[in-house]
């Protein structure tokens, strides 16, 4: 079996483990430590996969492989990283986040956006609560 095929192997497992269990935090670390090693697999989806289920199975100790796919070459890669990342929320990454907001690719800059409002409580929604543009207002004299 090749190196690709066990590590989908075990894409599938984990994510088949977590969607059963409802504290992530159990997945054992030679599962989180095997997913890590694939964000390093020579092909993008591998690398893609890995990340997703990092991202699901949201253990702390993914982060830093995380932060790491954050310069990855393929956008998608970099994306679903993110996307693990912000599921985490772990404060750790806001420093990677916020380098992300200047990527090159929109998507991921905006996949950014949303992952340090995942970590902030805002989960993403209107990063502005006060819906007034102005924070004193004045009265017109007419």
């Amino acid at each position: 079996m090749s190196t690709s095929a066990k590590i989908l192997a075990a894409l599938v497992l984990a994510s088949t483990f977590v969607c059963s269990r409802a504290d992530a935090q159990t997945v054992p670390a030679a599962t989180v430590t095997a997913l890590a090693d694939a964000l390093k697999d020579s092909d993008a989806d591998v690398r893609r996969q890995a990340a997703w289920a990092l991202g699901r199975i949201r253990s702390e100790q993914s982060v830093d492989p995380l932060i790491a796919a954050l310069r990855d070459s393929d956008q998608e890669v970099r994306k679903q990283a993110i996307w693990a990342i912000g599921r985490i929320r772990s404060p750790k990454a806001v420093d990677a986040l916020t380098a992300a907001l200047k990527d090159s690719n929109i998507e991921v800059r905006r996949s950014a956006a949303q992952a340090l409002a995942q970590i902030y409580g805002n989960g993403g929604g209107n990063p502005n609560p006060n819906p007034n543009p102005n924070p004193n207002p004045r009265p017109r004299p007419f």
